[in-house]
């Protein structure tokens, strides 16, 4: 998980920590503790985010899969 990018592309959209946590209907704790890997989004939550932040394949494998990428 690349927290660090993923706040990058929210931030250059405009978009704030409860705007993502309602998009992927959870609690603003909860998304913050996605982001900084306490706890991992789902399948589902990571196509919701892709979409909204139209990230290209690249971004959101370097966002979601950096560990496994290294």
């Amino acid at each position: 998980m690349n927290a660090l990018l993923l706040e990058l592309k929210t931030k250059e959209q405009g978009k704030t920590n409860e705007y993502m946590a309602k998009l992927i209907g959870v609690d603003p704790a909860t998304y913050y503790r996605k982001r900084a890997g306490i706890s991992e989004f789902t399948r589902r939550e990571m196509q919701l985010i892709r979409g909204d932040l139209d990230l290209t394949s690249r971004e959101f494998d370097e966002i979601f899969f950096a560990d496994i990428l290294t």
